[in-house]
């Protein structure tokens, strides 16, 4: 049995992109939060970690090596001493595990730290190539700021102004798919797709203003303007983004487009893992974990 002692209080939440899927590759305006509800520490064993192994690639890659004034050596060192990352992130659900990670070895290994957002998602986007090959450092961006981040034309990024609401705001939840996701699949899948000159049609005539329109409506706090657009973002994710709607799902999210209660759209690259959800309210958020397993972030 694992014996646990923590290193450091501080929390790294995981992410949520809360809008932007997809469309923030061609630049669209998206909107990352962290989410509390999950999230990650340092801690020491006195058994190995699971992740022991890949923890130490992470160590010796050029992605960190890259990194300026990060202490590669000392990182490895408190890993064989014990050190690990103790997370409940559940991983390929689009809540940013590998991001949390990164933005806890940034603040705990990093001798030289920077204040500038710009510069902060370079780094972090360094540092998580390791994990996906290309990455635009949102997702560990967002745990280290741990406030909500609005991205704008692929790489501006700013920390989010938003207008408070009132008793009428949306219940955020996460229905589990229970099912594995593979993001880069979706992603070519969907850059493909953003060729076509029917789909490219589609996508800015219809889906970009609604997305548009939604994300302002959640930043002003307005549900007249929000929640038609939500149901128009949901319905284009439904008729035209057919692999990033869990199969098992798909029969509930075909009802649900229709109900005025709650609607649904994809988490992240989809396909998978987590599908994000907006209730009237928490009772009708509630009702759901009768069929599903429902988290609240």
């Amino acid at each position: 049995m694992k014996v646990n002692q923590t290193v450091e209080s501080r929390v790294f939440p995981a992410k949520l992109l809360l809008f932007g899927e997809h469309v923030l590759l061609l630049g669209a305006p998206a909107l990352a939060i962290p989410v509390t509800g999950f999230g990650g520490h340092w801690a020491m064993g006195t058994q190995p970690d699971r992740h022991f192994n890949r923890m130490r690639q992470f160590a010796g890659s050029e992605a960190l090596k890259s990194v300026d004034s990060l202490d590669t050596e000392q990182f490895l060192s408190d890993l064989e001493a014990g050190l690990y990352f103790d997370s409940n992130i559940p991983t390929g659900y689009g809540l940013g595990s590998s991001g949390a990670l990164c933005a806890a070895i940034y603040e705990r290994y990093v001798g030289e730290k920077t204040l500038d957002l710009p510069a902060l998602k370079a780094i972090f986007a360094q540092m998580e190539s390791f994990f996906h090959g290309n990455s635009s450092g949102i997702d560990p961006l967002t745990s280290y700021v741990g406030a909500p981040l609005l991205i704008q034309n692929k790489t501006e990024v700013q920390r989010a102004v938003s207008s408070p609401w009132n008793t009428d705001q949306p219940c955020i939840f996460l229905i589990d798919s229970e099912l594995p996701r593979r993001t880069g699949p979706l992603v070519e899948w969907f850059l493909a797709q953003s060729k076509q000159a029917v789909f490219a049609q589609k996508l800015s005539e219809e889906y970009l203003p609604a997305h548009s329109n939604l994300l302002n409506a959640w930043l002003a706090a307005d549900p007249e303007l929000f929640w038609p657009n939500l149901r128009r973002v949901s319905r284009f994710q439904f008729e035209h983004f057919e692999p990033m709607i869990p199969a098992n799902l798909r029969n509930f999210w075909a009802k649900s487009l229709d109900n005025q209660d709650f609607t649904l759209k994809i988490c992240g690259a989809g396909g998978g893992g987590f599908v994000l959800g907006f209730a009237k309210d928490a009772a009708t958020a509630q009702a759901l974990t009768q069929d599903f397993l429902i988290a609240f972030p």
